[in-house]
This record gives structure tokens, C-alpha cells and sequence, in this order.
């Protein structure tokens, strides 16, 4: 099964009254327009630099904002790379985000 949208998370570092910075994550849920595989040869690739892409996601290029995470299917992704195939839309390759890492 797959899901019909995700969730892209944004962090900001907001002050309070007294002068603590804290780290506010914001989530926005969007559509997805396409889940597709992770490529062969991308995967090699990734995989020489460290990187385990598990996901590939194609959304519209109006609801991406340079966001480093985001969440499909209750699990966390770090987005590796981001590519734009056509002017409308970006592809996104994520990697499954370890705990507390």
C-alpha cells in the first residue's frame, strides 16, 4: 500500500521573552504525485558517499522548500538529494533516518 501524501519538516530557531533559542520543527502535509523506485545506478552512487537511499518521491516543485526531512508512511527520511525533471515537479531521494542520529 501506498500513501497518498507526506509530511516536509522545517525547522526554525525561535527566541522566547527571555532570550532562549529553541528549535521549532513545522510540519506540512502534500501530495505526492508519483512513489517510484530507487535506480540502480543511484543507489551505487549514494552508496560510494555514505548515503542508503530507500525512497523516491515526486512532488510538486510549488510545495518544496528546501526542507532536509520528511515523514511517509509514519517513518522519518532524511532527503538526500533533490532533482528537478521537468519544471513542475522534483524528485526527491531519501534515506530511512536513524534514531537520534
Amino acid at each position: 500500500m501506498r500513501d497518498v501524501s507526506c509530511k516536509l519538516l522545517s525547522t526554525k530557531i525561535q527566541e522566547d521573552s527571555i532570550g532562549v533559542q529553541k528549535e521549532v520543527v513545522t510540519e506540512v502535509e502534500i501530495p505526492i504525485i508519483k512513489v517510484e523506485e530507487i535506480y540502480a545506478n543511484e543507489f551505487y552512487e549514494a552508496n560510494e558517499q555514505g548515503f542508503k537511499p530507500t525512497l523516491r518521491l515526486r512532488i510538486s516543485t510549488l510545495n518544496y522548500n528546501n526542507e532536509k526531512e520528511l515523514i511517509y508512511m509514519g517513518v522519518t527520511y532524511s532527503i538526500i538529494r533533490a532533482s528537478e525533471p521537468y519544471a513542475d515537479e522534483v524528485v526527491l531521494i531519501c534515506e530511512r533516518k536513524v534514531k537520534n542520529v
